[in-house]
């Protein structure tokens, strides 16, 4: 994705959850389902969808008969061709890209030495 500014070792943040759909043109996180659990390998590309060539159009412009979008991932990379996400379960739809961070602007801590802030009037 370094066509898109993103780079090796960057830290990334998607939604994982609470999208009911992905919007057309969104860079998404996905996954190429392993043979084991957790074995997989994950990607970012952006989503495009597309109508077959098959729907037509009424009189008012709406679309007929497309209710079979094709999912088409694209990489931002030119030398990677687009592909065509197939039904299969193969391939699944991890979260929604919100922002990269650079490695020198992430500073990650253990969880254990967090504590919940005690408001003023309790100490």
């Amino acid at each position: 994705m370094i066509f898109r500014d993103i780079y090796d070792g960057d830290t990334v943040i998607f939604q994982r959850s609470g999208f009911e759909y992905v919007e057309n043109g969104k860079v998404v996180v996905i996954e190429k389902v392993g043979e084991e659990e957790g074995s997989g390998a994950w990607s970012l590309k952006r989503l495009v969808i597309e109508q077959p060539r098959s729907s037509t159009r009424n009189e008012f412009g709406e679309e007929i008969d497309g209710n079979n979008p094709l999912v088409v991932l694209y990489s931002y990379n030119p030398q990677v061709r687009p592909w065509q996400l197939d039904p299969s379960g193969r391939y699944r739809i991890r979260g929604v890209l919100l922002r990269s961070l650079r490695p020198e602007d992430v500073h990650l801590v253990d969880s254990d030495g967090i504590r919940p802030a005690i408001p003023d009037e309790e100490q």
